[in-house]
């Protein structure tokens, strides 16, 4: 019974973060400490990563969950799409990794993000084969070469000029 109550004591203080951060309009990122702000505009219903340096917390266990007891900072690794079905590319979406754990996880890009800081983590990405075999044996598809008209695409609404 004890384990119960201090699942619910976690549950409530849980939720008044999330609210104080609602609350205040957005939080401040722990890794380049810039104010990251909550609004209608971000184009998906949570915030999880700063809009400038696009590193995450590690609060989720499975998404949403808020049960993750890590809470290292969560780098950008790479890009992926979302599944989609058999041969369609879906959405852009970011890869992060738990400096602290190594926990890895797949999120959402916000449409008031840094697009070319998320050009900058593709490109970082691309020649890393041993991180790309890795995320592989674990079911994700690091973006390549191969999807850099698509990225840019789905970015700026049209191909790279280089």
């Amino acid at each position: 019974m004890k384990y119960r109550d201090e699942y619910s004591d976690n549950e409530k203080k849980k939720e008044q973060e999330w609210k104080k951060e609602h609350d205040a309009g957005g939080f401040k990122c722990s890794h380049c400490k810039q104010w990251v702000i909550i609004n209608g505009y971000m184009g998906t219903v949570n915030r999880n990563h700063c809009t400038s340096c696009l590193w995450s917390k590690h609060v989720d266990e499975n998404k949403g969950d808020r049960r993750a007891t890590c809470h290292g900072g969560m780098r950008p690794i790479g890009l992926t799409f979302k599944h989609e079905g058999a041969g369609r590319q879906g959405e852009i979406m970011l890869v992060h990794e738990c400096a602290q754990c190594g926990s890895v996880s797949i999120n959402r890009i916000a449409g008031d993000d840094d697009n070319e800081k998320i050009v900058s983590v593709y490109d970082g990405s691309c020649g890393n084969q041993s991180l790309r075999a890795e995320l592989k044996k674990q079911g994700i598809r690091m973006l390549a070469g191969e999807d850099e008209g698509e990225v840019h695409t789905q970015l700026f609404g049209k191909q790279r000029t280089r």
